[in-house]
């Protein structure tokens, strides 16, 4: 059964394998088909690697195939862009205990302050027991990362590792330098019969995952408390966007110091100069051009705009002529609620930097992201804080890491230019 199986993975890498050996031929990225295609048979790998408890992690061309399937074997593990990156997908349907009590919400048994026995876990396994905290029951923390989720910029588009403790290596290559090699070492030659051949080895490099903590806090008043479970939906409402919004700021202007490696900082990323003679905080259409200019090749049908939402106005006045008529085609176009520019999609957000400033327009594939979730949220509340104002404090605890997969950006063959997976526009001031 084993062998069967194993020939049936070995025979669909092999079409994954000419998949990208047709891209990066063509030095180009994938159609919609192939992508589509792309996925179907990733899945279908994953699928045939569940019924294989032994089967090695493999990594091909960046993308880690594993099987790092959750508490009960059932997780999907690893989950990539355009994959279903929801809590049972994630880490299969035993990470997480259940609310056994239907008549007492589990929000109003942390708020009564009376002892409850589906609260007596209070520390995650393999982490720091002193945060305190009442372990989240399984069907709400997946309710809160589906709030999350559908509220975010990074996580839906990139790869998303769980993690069943605080750390994780993951296997990568070395970017390399197109001038002398591939992938940090591979090179190759023409080679005359019973010619010497050169010898090289790609570099490996280890990238690590540490998952840090992000606590949110959340004031209220007592009368929402005593509302539950009426306002058992409002908190799971606030709690998964509060966390949506605080991880994607973290995932774009990351500083990597007891947070995640945001896009920003990343010493991958790279930053477009201003045009000379550019106005203070002013967009033009060169600077849009040159970034499409410094992103990977193989990156850019997979990229989108991110872009402060105040840019907007400049963008909409922003032309490029056509003709000697005098017509003019608009940058910033729109067709059935989605935004383009220069073909690729918009996303408009307050999470970037300030118009003007170094990061307000980034054009990215957050594919080339990898973040590392771990599967339980733990909350607990106080109600002394604000006791003279009747207010409640309530604090959701979660950890994970993220930073991109790429360590350098790419020097091309010719020696003189690189791209990147990641590219900015720079400071106009």
């Amino acid at each position: 059964m084993d062998s069967e199986l194993k020939k049936d993975i070995d025979d669909l890498s092999k079409k994954i394998k000419d998949l990208d050996t047709l891209r990066t031929k063509e030095a180009r990225g994938f159609t919609e088909k192939e992508a589509a295609l792309y996925v179907e048979i990733s899945n279908t790998i994953k699928e045939l690697r569940l019924q294989m408890p032994n089967a090695p992690l493999t990594v091909t061309d960046g993308v880690i195939f594993g099987q790092d399937r959750g508490g009960d074997g059932r997780g999907l593990g690893l989950r990539g862009p355009g994959e279903s990156k929801d809590h049972r997908s994630l880490f299969g349907s035993s990470t997480a205990h259940g609310w056994e009590d239907r008549d007492t919400s589990f929000f109003s048994a942390v708020f009564s302050g009376r002892h409850h026995p589906g609260l007596n876990v209070r520390a995650m396994s393999e982490t720091v027991p002193s945060d305190g905290g009442f372990l989240v029951p399984g069907e709400m923390a997946s309710q809160i990362h589906a709030v999350s989720l559908e509220n975010e910029i990074v996580m839906p588009k990139c790869f998303v590792q769980p993690m069943k403790s605080n750390e994780i290596d993951i296997p990568a290559m070395a970017i390399g330098d197109h001038s002398a090699n591939l992938y940090g070492g591979f090179t190759a030659s023409y080679t005359a019969e019973a010619g010497t051949i050169s010898e090289a080895d790609p570099k490996v490099r280890n990238m690590k995952l540490n998952a840090k903590k992000l606590t949110g806090m959340l004031r209220f008043s007592s009368e929402l408390a005593q509302d539950i479970p009426g306002g058992e939906s409002q908190l799971i409402n606030i709690c998964g966007k509060g966390l949506s919004w605080y991880r994607d700021k973290a995932f774009l202007k990351g500083t990597g110091a007891g947070e995640p490696l945001g896009i920003l900082n990343a010493g991958c990323t790279i930053s477009v100069d201003k045009e000379t003679g550019q106005d203070e905080d002013t967009i033009c259409y060169e600077n849009l051009t040159k970034m499409v200019g410094r992103m990977h090749p193989a990156c850019f049908l997979n990229s989108v705009w991110i872009c402060q939402v105040t840019a907007i106005p400049q963008l909409l006045q922003l032309s490029m002529a056509v003709g000697t008529g005098g017509s003019v085609y608009p940058v910033l176009s729109e067709t059935n609620g989605e935004w383009k520019i220069l073909t690729r999609p918009v996303i408009f957000t307050e999470k970037t930097n300030p118009v003007g400033t170094s990061g307000d327009i980034i054009l990215a594939d957050l594919s080339q992201y990898v973040v590392g979730l771990r599967s339980e949220m733990r909350f607990d509340q106080s109600i002394h804080v604000h006791f003279s104002t009747d207010e409640m404090l309530a604090r959701l605890i979660e950890r994970h890491d993220g930073q991109p997969l790429w360590s350098e950006a790419l020097t091309l063959e010719d020696g003189a230019n690189t791209v990147s997976p990641f590219v900015i526009l720079a400071d106009r001031d």
